[in-house]
């Protein structure tokens, strides 16, 4: 399975099921457990970065939670990762920051976020940015 196909399952659970936990959401992580974990993460990823629109929340709520409970392990640029999504991801998603924090760590993670701070950003991302940021600090609770 590649990542088209995963972002393309997570799409369609989206939206027949909406954002909730639904115990039909065990058969779509079982699907995607044991694919190649570049291609679950990228495929995840993905959804992220799509426009606002009716779905999207839905869709970045599953693959975060997703991507929370199977944690794949890949080599990330997490500067870059971060600063491409700031226009796109849905504050709401918590499971995203999680996930990064878990597997960068939330000193380096306060890094990255700080280092970004400093950069020109639209609105929207610098709240993105300030989100975040609640989000790793709140994760070391």
């Amino acid at each position: 399975m590649n990542r088209e196909e995963v972002s393309e399952i997570v799409c369609e659970y989206a939206d027949v099921f909406g954002p909730t936990n639904r115990p039909e959401r065990k058969k779509v992580e079982a699907r995607l457990r044991y694919i190649d974990k570049i291609e679950l993460f990228e495929g995840l990823y993905a959804l992220f970065l799509l426009p606002d629109g009716l779905k999207t929340y839905a869709r970045q709520q599953n693959a975060g939670v997703i991507l929370y409970k199977l944690k794949p392990r890949v080599h990330l640029e997490l500067k870059q990762r971060i600063r491409i999504l700031l226009d796109t991801w849905n504050p709401s998603v918590e499971q995203l920051p999680f996930y990064l924090t878990e597997k960068c760590g939330t000193i380096r993670m306060l890094k990255v976020l700080d280092e970004l701070k400093l950069e020109p950003l639209k609105e929207r991302e610098r709240a993105a940015l300030d989100t975040l940021t609640y989000w790793v600090k709140r994760h070391e609770i």
